[in-house]
């Protein structure tokens, strides 16, 4: 008998690939969420710093030009936040979205893989049935054969 090959190897390794370009992909939207949140995490160290500062300076006596700089400033920071705020939702969406088509992928290639485990096995049995029949053959041959031998001696006594 031949030996056992999963007929939807190249289909699976193809589809392995996709799952690892896939994953990158993903990889690459994590990486890229994490940077707007390490800069939205920066800007509210910003923030609470310069009110920190805008307070010590209010106590001790400042010019209004001075306090609307302030304002100007956090208003600046909120307006920056509000922005990383939308495109961190907008980054969530496509992250949601790319780990779906890992997980598609990924339960493609397992259900190949069981397929493969199935064909598998159903070979080994195949081939377990096959070879028990060689022994029984053999046995039966050997046996027939014994038995002509002590038929071919008997005669010749």
């Amino acid at each position: 008998m031949k030996k056992f090959q999963f007929s939807l190897k190249k289909m699976r390794d193809y589809k392995r690939q996709l799952l690892e370009r896939e994953k990158g992909y993903l990889l690459s939207l994590y990486s890229e969420y994490n940077l707007l949140e390490e800069r939205y995490n920066t800007l509210t160290d910003d923030m609470r710093k310069l009110c920190l500062s805008s307070e010590n300076d209010m106590k001790r006596g400042i010019s209004v030009r001075e306090i609307q700089i302030y304002e100007l400033k956090k208003t600046s920071i909120r307006d920056e936040q509000a922005q990383l705020r939308i495109q961190m939702n907008v980054m969530e969406g496509s992250i949601e979205k790319q780990r779906k088509v890992v997980i598609k992928y990924s339960q493609e290639i397992s259900g190949l893989d069981k397929l493969e485990e199935k064909q598998r096995s159903e070979y080994m049995y195949i081939l377990g049935k096959e070879s028990e029949r060689d022994i029984e053959e053999f046995l039966s041959f050997k046996l027939t054969k014994t038995k002509e031998d002590e038929y071919y001696e008997s005669d010749i006594s």
